[in-house]
């Protein structure tokens, strides 16, 4: 997980919200009005997470990624459309279900560790087998309820250390992996990139 900076709520959202002021985000979908600003807002919060899932943080474009209420929807009727509880997740299935699809309606004010959280990335460790470790309770609680580990994941993330291990050059894969590129996209994993670069993992050994 890597904490996401904000960006203002954008016009077209609150504009929305104005001009229909009792809708709930399940309304959307049945307008077109509704669904144009739902898909105008995951491609807004999209640039902002620089592409990437916001839990597991793999790299999500428009057609494999969902708008995520980080308090369930269905629960938490009143903050459906609060701008300040939805992210974008990637959209995942079966039994390879991961993060918002995986967590659904479960949630646990005092437990889950929100990407918006200062911090975040300190409730996490990462090993170089691609496996994640929450540290303490929250960090527990919340890989498991995003199913952090899922095999497909872990694979993927060990799969990504190797390559950024093969580059015996921590300034090449700051450079190459933990700045954005020229459309402002990072590359996959930058959460797991981000704690071995701070390690000194990937610096030359003569």
């Amino acid at each position: 997980m890597r904490r996401i900076s904000r960006e203002e709520e954008p016009d077209f959202w609150m504009e929305y919200k104005r001009l229909h002021p009792k809708e709930r985000y399940s309304d959307l979908k049945n307008s077109t009005a509704g669904n144009e600003v739902r898909h105008n807002l995951r491609r807004f919060l999209l640039q902002s997470q620089y592409g990437l899932c916001a839990y597991c943080c793999r790299k999500i474009g428009m057609e494999n990624s969902l708008n995520e209420h980080i308090r369930p929807q269905s629960v938490f009727h009143d903050e459906s459309m609060n701008y300040d509880n939805i992210i974008v997740s990637c959209r995942t299935e079966d039994v390879n279900a991961t993060c918002g699809v995986k967590k659904e309606n479960e949630y646990d004010e005092n437990l889950f560790v929100s990407p918006l959280e200062q911090d975040c990335e300190s409730q996490f460790i990462f090993y170089p087998n691609g496996q994640i470790e929450g540290l303490g309770e929250r960090g527990e609680y919340t890989c498991r309820i995003l199913n952090l580990n899922a095999y497909e994941l872990q694979n993927a993330r060990k799969a990504q250390y190797k390559i950024c291990e093969s580059y015996h050059d921590a300034e090449m894969i700051h450079k190459y992996f933990l700045v954005p590129s020229e459309d402002g996209m990072l590359e996959a994993f930058a959460d797991m990139i981000q704690y071995f670069y701070e390690r000194g993992d990937f610096d030359i050994v003569t």
